[in-house]
């Protein structure tokens, strides 16, 4: 009796050990869905126990979205900032003839002679690789008035106009004056007069198209001597102007 239930004992004994046994020896048997184990599914710190590292579960903004929501697109400038507004001259532009250059404000030039109506002519900028602006006239943008600018021509191509400037001004091109405000004003070239003799026709021109007219419709004129190269008097005998309208206004 004694002996047949220590048998028994024995038995039930052997089986709880191999089931023990089972259980630890195959961890399959706790595998989840995702193929992760239990312990491990929904965080990251128990997947690491034992390891001393411990990572937190991210915050909701660190977790990508799911919506199907777009990100912002960034726009392009607005072109508003850039519409013409009155002000000081910054820049002149014209894109024909690779020019982009700072302003200098200039004068009138009181050594040379008036012409008939008593007016003398632009004076020039110092510094040869700026435009000039006659800053007793109208500004760009002011809505009335001739805007008068000039600058210069020399030789050896290290002024803001080259010697073919004549060659390569054409009606239709643009000018575009940057003003200090950050507003952008646009002309059309829409007269031009091309190496005429700067002592006759000069002043002739300036008087019968009213260039300095502060009052009518705004445009904006611009000079430069050229033609032919006076060794004498080390400068040009003739001279380009033009004259531009206004476009893109509001």
């Amino acid at each position: 009796m004694h002996g047949s239930q220590a048998l028994r004992y024995g038995l039930v004994a052997l089986l709880v050990a191999t089931g023990l046994w089972f259980l630890v020896a195959q961890p399959w048997a706790l595998v989840g869905p995702a193929g992760t184990t239990g312990a491990a599914t929904g965080t990251s710190i128990d997947a690491h126990k034992g390891s001393g590292e411990t990572h937190p579960r991210p915050s909701s903004t660190d977790v990508p979205s799911t919506s199907t929501t777009r990100a912002p697109v960034r726009s392009r400038p607005s072109t508003a900032s850039s519409g013409c507004r009155a002000g000081v001259p910054a820049r002149l532009i014209i894109p024909a003839l690779g020019v982009d250059a700072a302003f200098e404000r200039i004068g009138l030039d009181r050594t040379a002679p008036p012409d008939a109506q008593g007016k003398q002519p632009l004076g020039s900028p110092i510094d040869r690789t700026r435009a000039g602006w006659y800053a007793g006239g109208p500004r760009p943008g002011g809505g009335s008035g001739t805007v008068l600018t000039n600058g210069h021509t020399y030789r050896n191509n290290s002024a803001i106009f080259k010697e073919d400037f004549a060659s390569r001004i054409a009606l239709g091109q643009l000018i575009h004056v940057r003003q200090d405000n950050g507003s952008l004003c646009s002309y059309r070239v829409s007269r031009v007069w091309r190496e005429v003799d700067a002592a006759r026709d000069y002043p002739r021109i300036v008087s019968s198209q009213k260039l300095y007219n502060f009052s009518g419709p705004e445009r904006l004129f611009l000079t430069t001597c050229g033609g032919s190269w006076n060794a004498f008097t080390q400068n040009y005998d003739d001279i380009s102007l033009l004259i531009a309208s206004p476009v893109n206004r509001g």
